[in-house]
């Protein structure tokens, strides 16, 4: 069969061929922007995951550079799994997961599975050193299942902390912190987990600091869908920290922190958003990069049928705080990408050029209801304080419907890059980012009071 390109992204970074998923190690080293990626290049015929490797001096223009990390060693033979980079006097130092499969009669929970942080270096991002071992199961607290991963490093007053996603025996989530005094000798500091039930896994954490504040990134799974929140079984969001959720008592024991979990607030209420990286960039911004997918999505995926790739990765968005609220909203560079502008006009249904586009909706005043019609199966409806993105039919590949609960909405900034759609709500307090298939160009029309309606062709 002849493979198409309709659906391949003009901006969001997509493989090549074959898999991606989560965002891995990015940073900026030197002038170059680093992000690497969970890759299987032969996907679905084999599905062990490397790094692949995207380069930019911009983060507009993107070169793919090959595979960074492949799993060619008895420390990740089953898969080079997630991790991050840590820049230090021009050098990178990447922590990740090595993933081992022992033979045998196996749950892989709770036996018959290695999970190996390892550590290798870089003086430019392409090179790297030889794989060293730093923490295996050993290692860890014997009250975890085998199903610990992903490790964030970062250094804070000369000393090098690390979070690592865990499962515990009892199939709850938490967070294991570890210490070391040169980055390579990790001791065991404390764990932070929720007061109550919140999730069987907690992975991909991140911790970052912003405005003198810490906040807990991460990826609890297994969380009981609600009408307006919590819509995907695997979620992804943060938790504003307290300083005493991250300190220890100061005894020789590690400590358990617990956090309330009713302050987990989600990063994107879309159909597919997960496991997003922040880094700090040279200008001071705290930049998040996730994935364009989720675990066991139960979706149909014509651009693997048809094209022979599957899943991206958002563009880099700019985290801020907001009257007391973290916002996300696209890099200011994105508007370099724009073309012709068009003024559409709301009540008239128009065809347009491409469906790579970066359109801003407003209002003068708050909106209480609207209505845009993207295809015959694709909506965005607002309504009783409600907003639902609504699919039914081949465009959303199974996709039906999410909600978010918004008392007023005043702007909208909607990016579409052929089969990504990135929805910015108020200024990024809310986001709303999915696949979607569409088979022509889009026909758009807007029902509601907003006073700009501007779209430009990308």
């Amino acid at each position: 069969m002849a493979l198409t390109n309709k659906w391949k992204c003009a901006y969001h970074l997509t493989p090549p061929t074959g898999w991606m998923n989560d965002p891995n190690g990015i940073c900026q080293l030197g002038k170059t922007y680093h992000v690497f990626f969970q890759y299987a290049p032969d996907y679905p015929k084999d599905d062990n995951k490397s790094w692949g490797h995207y380069i930019s001096n911009d983060l507009l223009h993107w070169r793919f550079i090959g595979t960074a990390l492949y799993p060619d060693n008895r420390l990740d033979k089953d898969g080079a799994y997630s991790g991050n980079a840590l820049i230090e006097d021009g050098t990178m130092t990447i922590y990740y997961t090595g993933n081992v499969m022992q033979d045998g009669d196996h749950d892989y929970t709770h036996s018959g599975r290695e999970s190996n942080t390892i550590r290798v270096t870089s003086k430019d991002g392409i090179h790297f050193s030889p794989k060293e071992c730093v923490l295996n199961n050993q290692d860890y607290p014997a009250n975890y299942t085998c199903h610990i991963r992903d490790p964030k490093v970062w250094k804070d007053n000369n000393i090098y902390k690390m979070v690592l996603g865990g499962r515990k025996n009892d199939d709850s989530g938490a967070i294991l912190i570890y210490e070391s005094m040169d980055g390579i000798h990790w001791s065991h500091a404390h764990d932070v987990t929720s007061h109550n039930p919140f999730g069987y896994m907690w992975e991909c954490p991140d911790i970052f600091e912003l405005e003198h504040r810490y906040y807990l990134s991460c990826c609890p799974q297994g969380i009981k869908p609600e009408p307006y929140r919590y819509q995907n079984h695997h979620l992804s969001g943060y938790f504003p920290l307290s300083a005493t959720d991250i300190q220890t008592s100061g005894t020789e024991q590690p400590e358990l922190a617990t956090i309330d979990e009713t302050r987990f607030q989600e990063w994107d209420y879309g159909f597919d958003f997960y496991a997003p990286q922040t880094f700090l960039d040279d200008q001071g911004r705290r930049i998040l990069i996730g994935w364009v997918g989720g675990p066991d999505n139960p979706y149909a995926e014509p651009s693997l049928e048809q094209e022979h790739w599957i899943y991206n990765l958002t563009v880099p968005r700019v985290i801020e705080m907001r009257n007391g609220t973290l916002t996300q909203m696209p890099i200011s560079e994105l508007k370099q990408l724009r073309s012709t502008v068009r003024q559409l006009q709301c009540g008239v249904s128009e065809e347009l050029p491409s469906n790579c586009f970066d359109w801003e909706l407003s209002a003068n005043t708050p909106l209480t209801s609207f209505q845009i019609q993207f295809t015959d199966d694709m909506e965005l409806i607002y309504k009783d304080s409600i907003l639902s993105l609504r699919f039914s039919g081949e465009t959303g590949a199974g996709r039906i419907c999410r909600r978010l609960k918004c008392e007023a909405i005043q702007s909208l900034r909607i990016l579409s890059d052929r089969s990504v759609i990135e929805i910015y709500i108020n200024g990024g307090t809310y986001v709303m980012t999915s696949r979607f298939f569409p088979k022509k160009n889009l026909n758009v029309c807007v029902q509601g009071a907003f006073t700009q309606n501007q779209l430009w062709v990308l």
